[in-house]
């Protein structure tokens, strides 16, 4: 019994490492696929793209990861009829929403001030309609352990969506398609990979979805039972993808009114969007730390309380010093970056804001997990809930006044005030990390990469990757051994880099 025990062990073990990181590769092609698109298409094929692509990668991520999280949890707990009523209420809302965006397509290109995309928020609407299905295929197996139908489904997923996005944009490369056909074709990358998906995981999974549809069961006391840690998981995964939804909404039109021509707000919107991919690869380290990390807090929460909150206590000190001294090294070699991947060096102020989110949204993403795992998650739905009312208000508003740098500004207010509530309520504080030590590494590193870029070429881009690789290396030299020379961290921080024991 032992030994089984151990062998069941093992498996979940392998089951989760197999799944964080198919995941992260997922999301490291999510991040990186549109520069070449943007180098291929320019700003304003950008901008096209950029409009479609937080609804598309909401769906994507709900079918990917909050969705199947979710029902894997409920199907460990062995309630089959609350799983049937949770499958029927996710057709019911998918498919609605569906109906409502195939219905209601024109009216919400017009809103985003760019009619020439309905047909993309059509193949939006279609690709709606099969996520239940891949959700529960891919929550169940996950639930039994079996990690690897998922892992593989994700890759695949994303490598159909990244081939299909590439291929539209070299065919507007190619057959000088306009921005808006590009964009179209590029947005049914999600479709057929979600279709393909859908066979694979209907072929391989043993499971038959479609007796939940059969059997008549419907009680929505079963899913007001889960209470409100469900839907929190859920609008916390997909949280940046809705304030860059936001932004598809406003920040073109507010270009507009700011006084600019609907092609040259369109070329900025572009420029805008730059900081998407920028903040999403930057994010990724940080996510990749909770996801390591997190299930060892949530254990002591439950088996040594004490020794959780001095665990808790140095991981957000961790947190900080990591996601700050990570932000502040991104914006130190932005300039060339932005040569490097983009081509110029256009739009610097806006992104240098907007790159800010990084720092911001690792200490929300702290926050957010620990009121999880001390249950205080109706505080946490509120003040998530006020960012969002702080984006929708500031977006327009700071767009028609300060252009991009003003929609950078409404996303970083918004999530700063979101981290000040987290941070009042939960009473912590980053004044007494802030030391004279720590500061002069950080200005030690900041020196090293503005002297070294100063004395190396940057005119083309072959000259900006070689002076960001020397700038960026010496930075983070300089950085590490400083720190170490002036002791800023105690081994136990230095503990949690992967490549320290």
């Amino acid at each position: 019994m032992k030994l089984n025990s151990e062998n069941v062990q093992n498996h979940a073990k392998t089951s989760s490492i197999l799944i964080i990181v198919s995941g992260l590769l997922s999301k490291i092609l999510a991040a990186i696929y549109r520069i070449p698109y943007q180098n291929l298409v320019g700003d304003r094929g950008f901008y096209a793209y950029q409009q479609i692509y937080p609804l598309l990668a909401i769906i994507s991520s709900l079918s990917l990861i909050a969705f199947p999280n979710l029902i894997s949890s409920l199907a460990q707990k062995r309630n089959p009829l609350q799983l049937i009523t949770l499958f029927k209420v996710q057709l019911l809302i998918c498919w609605f929403l569906s109906g409502v965006l195939l219905m209601g397509h024109e009216i919400f290109a017009n809103v985003m001030g760019a009619p020439q995309l309905k047909i993309a928020l059509l193949i939006t609407a279609i690709t709606l309609i099969p996520v239940p299905f891949i959700s529960f295929y891919r929550g169940l197996a996950q639930a039994d352990y079996q990690m690897l139908p998922t892992a593989i489904s994700q890759v695949i997923e994303q490598l159909i969506r990244v081939s299909i996005i590439i291929a539209a944009a070299l065919c507007y490369r190619i057959f000088n398609w306009d921005i808006y056909a590009t964009a179209n074709l590029a947005a049914s990358g999600n479709l057929l990979a979600s279709l393909v998906i859908l066979g694979y995981l209907k072929v391989t999974s043993p499971y038959q979805l479609w007796s939940y549809v059969q059997k008549g069961h419907f009680a929505l006391k079963d899913i007001k039972d889960l209470g409100l840690s469900p839907l929190i998981f859920i609008l916390f995964s997909i949280y940046l993808l809705v304030f860059q939804l936001i932004d598809s909404l406003f920040v073109k039109n507010g270009l507009v009114t700011f006084g600019y021509s609907n092609t040259i707000a369109e070329a900025i919107k572009g420029g805008y969007d730059r900081g998407q991919p920028l903040i999403q690869f930057g994010l990724l380290f940080s996510t990749a730390l909770f996801t390591a990390y997190l299930p060892k807090l949530s254990a002591l929460y439950h088996d040594n309380h004490s020794l959780y909150l001095k665990e808790s206590e140095t991981f957000f000190d961790f947190i900080f010093y990591f996601s700050a001294t990570l932000t502040l090294g991104f914006i130190s070699v932005l300039r060339v970056m932005n040569k490097v991947l983009f081509g110029d060096t256009k739009y610097l102020w806006a992104l240098m804001v907007y790159v800010m989110v990084i720092f911001v949204s690792s200490m929300i993403q702290f926050f957010h997990h620990k009121c999880f795992i001390e249950h205080q998650v109706k505080k946490s739905l509120n003040i998530l809930v006020l960012g969002l009312l702080a984006k929708l208000f500031l977006t327009p508003l700071l767009t028609v006044y300060f252009s991009i740098t003003g929609s950078s500004l409404s996303t970083l207010i918004s999530l700063g005030l979101v981290y000040y509530l987290y941070s009042s309520f939960t009473g912590a504080s980053i004044k007494e990390l802030i030391s004279w030590k720590y500061v002069l590494t950080l200005c030690a590193m900041l020196l090293t990469v503005y002297v070294s870029q100063s004395l190396l070429p940057s005119k083309g881009r072959l000259d900006s990757l070689l002076s960001l690789f020397v700038s960026a290396s010496l930075g983070l030299l300089s950085f590490l051994v400083l720190s170490k020379q002036l002791g800023v961290f105690s081994s136990k921080l230095w503990s949690f880099l992967p490549f320290t024991k």
